[in-house]
């Protein structure tokens, strides 16, 4: 494991038992499962009562649904913030909604439920904190031969790319990556990647599949 970040609470500067507008159709959108980790734990009783709750893939709806709240917007078509923008009950009786993220994401999110007429608030949750690269972790991939790289996030190769000793970083892109989405393979092969896998889904099952169909 080579992890690009630490996950520390946010808060988002407003008082959630006043966030909700009086009379509309509530939305509340959990962006990842950091998000229903971070967010959950800062909402007063029954915040999310009569509330309709959206995930952006199954992850974050089973996180919810261990945690006893019941999601009823699921992107269909894949794992994205365009397709969950893409579900039809998000373009009917649009009221308020809520994001649950981390400062700088979904804007693309926000910018879709706004038009189609959502009353949008960002609740900002949690924060990533950027890790430096151990020296002995970067000399290993320097080193090593034979490379498979699992990648979850386009904002993990943009830091480890800056961060990264450039053989290390080479090693990496010689070597077989596999990704999550073909967003972020695009991402990948930007960095220069050369041989990108990209698996069935988000999920940890359909990585260690793609892992074990190349070795």
């Amino acid at each position: 494991m080579l992890p690009a970040y630490r996950f520390e609470p946010e808060f988002p500067g407003f008082d959630f038992a006043d966030a909700w507008g009086a009379g509309n159709r509530r939305l509340a959108v959990f962006s990842s499962t950091r998000a229903v980790e971070f967010g959950l734990r800062q909402l007063p009783a029954g915040f999310l009562d009569g509330v309709q709750l959206a995930a952006i893939g199954p992850a974050t709806a089973n996180a919810l649904d261990s945690a006893g709240y019941a999601v009823s917007v699921l992107p269909a078509g894949g794992f994205t913030s365009e397709a969950l923008l893409n579900e039809p009950q998000l373009a009917c009786d649009p009221g308020d909604a809520m994001i649950f993220a981390a400062p700088g994401g979904r804007v693309k999110l926000r910018q879709g439920l706004e038009e189609l007429g959502w009353d949008v608030r960002m609740a900002y949750v949690y924060r990533r904190v950027e890790l430096d690269v151990p020296d002995e972790q970067a000399r290993a991939l320097a080193g090593a031969d034979g490379i498979i790289s699992a990648w979850t996030s386009a904002s993990a190769v943009q830091v480890l790319l800056e961060k990264l000793p450039e053989a290390a970083w080479e090693k990496i892109c010689g070597g077989r990556c596999v990704a999550t989405s073909q967003r972020l393979k695009a991402r990948l092969a930007a960095g220069g990647a050369r041989s990108i896998h990209v698996t069935d889904g988000p999920g940890n099952d359909a990585i260690s599949a793609c892992i074990l169909h190349l070795i």
